[in-house]
């Protein structure tokens, strides 16, 4: 009996210790099962904040991406409404006010392609009528072009006849032009040697469009700066003479008034331009050119386009203006005012 007892006491501490055993494993895989599932559970709250934070990120890089890209279009918008029309480089408030252009080359163009030289001639007009709406919508405010001088009546008769037809049907043609886009034209010079019938169309256009304010054409026609400075002696002479004026009395500012470009309320060319690369000014507005930026380009006349004239202003615009005086001189910038205010 106490055999047996014994024999099921040993299988009884057997089984107490197997128990514990068994305990003791089921402990440690809870153990280890709630300490990996917490570091899952930690890797996973990690993953999340990652996800957010770049979710976050994103939201704002696109924000301010949105809002830069919004200050980048409003300043281009204020530059573009301020610059509007321009090309590249070229500055609204840096451009000339007046412009005077030496047309030059016509018959070279035509000779270079085997044509009469009246087809230059031809040629020259249809850039000059391409340039004259260019130079309205970039805001210049007069264009003086040189068109036939006093010396170019000792040219062939036929080319003289051609030159004086042309000139009339270009008046006629583009009268309703002008209209359209507020060109007010003038012509200066000698007009009574003119053919009357292109008399008639001077005095015509000139009527029509003297109420426009967009652009001023001036078209230097019959014209000799020479002659221009002696015509206005004789009138303050006349005006000496007969007791209008007092000798002292006569200025640069009351000279300038007899002059022809006293039509215009800039007179004197901040730029003029010469086509042909000729390197002279040829008699043209030999008083009104004293303070003005000179442009000489190698193309000829009516190769002269956009192009040419924009590489023209991009020239002056780099170019520092003195009228004499030192850099940004206060008297420089009187001059200038006194200059286009006569």
């Amino acid at each position: 009996m106490e055999t047996f007892m014994g024999g099921q006491g040993l299988k009884f501490e057997a089984w107490n210790i197997s128990r514990l055993l068994v305990n003791q494993n089921q402990n440690q895989n809870k153990k280890y099962f709630f300490h990996t599932s917490f570091s899952m559970i930690n890797i996973l709250l990690g993953a999340l904040v990652v996800v957010l934070v770049l979710l976050i990120a994103e939201k704002f890089r696109k924000s301010s991406i949105s809002f830069l890209s919004k200050s980048s279009h409003s300043a281009k918008k204020q530059l573009k409404s301020s610059q509007e029309g321009l090309p590249a480089g070229l500055s609204r408030e840096l451009l000339p006010k007046h412009v005077a252009i030496i047309m030059d080359g016509n018959r070279r163009w035509a000779k270079n392609r085997g044509l009469p030289s009246m087809m230059g001639h031809n040629a020259g007009a249809r850039s000059l009528m391409k340039l004259v709406p260019i130079c309205s919508d970039w805001g210049i405010k007069v264009l003086t072009v040189y068109a036939f001088s006093t010396e170019n009546w000792v040219r062939p008769q036929v080319e003289v006849d051609f030159l004086m037809k042309l000139f009339e049907k270009m008046l006629s043609k583009e009268l309703e032009k002008f209209m359209r886009n507020d060109v007010r034209v003038s012509v200066i010079g000698d007009s009574t040697k003119l053919p009357e019938s292109l008399q008639e169309w001077i005095t015509k256009v000139t009527e029509t469009t003297k109420n426009n304010s967009k652009l001023h054409l001036i078209l230097a026609v019959n014209y000799s700066g020479r002659s221009d400075i002696v015509q206005a002696c004789q009138s303050i002479s006349h005006k000496v003479k007969d007791g209008l004026i007092k000798p002292e009395d006569v200025d640069e500012s009351v000279f300038s008034q007899e002059l022809h470009t006293k039509c215009t309320e800039y007179p004197y060319p901040d730029l003029l331009i010469r086509t042909s690369g000729e390197l002279r000014t040829s008699n043209f507005l030999i008083w009104q050119l004293a303070y003005s930026e000179f442009y000489f380009d190698e193309s000829l006349w009516p190769d002269f386009g956009e192009r040419e004239f924009v590489k023209a202003l991009s020239s002056f615009q780099r170019r520092q203006r003195r009228f004499g005086g030192q850099d940004k001189d206060k008297m420089g910038d009187k001059i200038s005012k006194q200059s286009n205010s006569n």
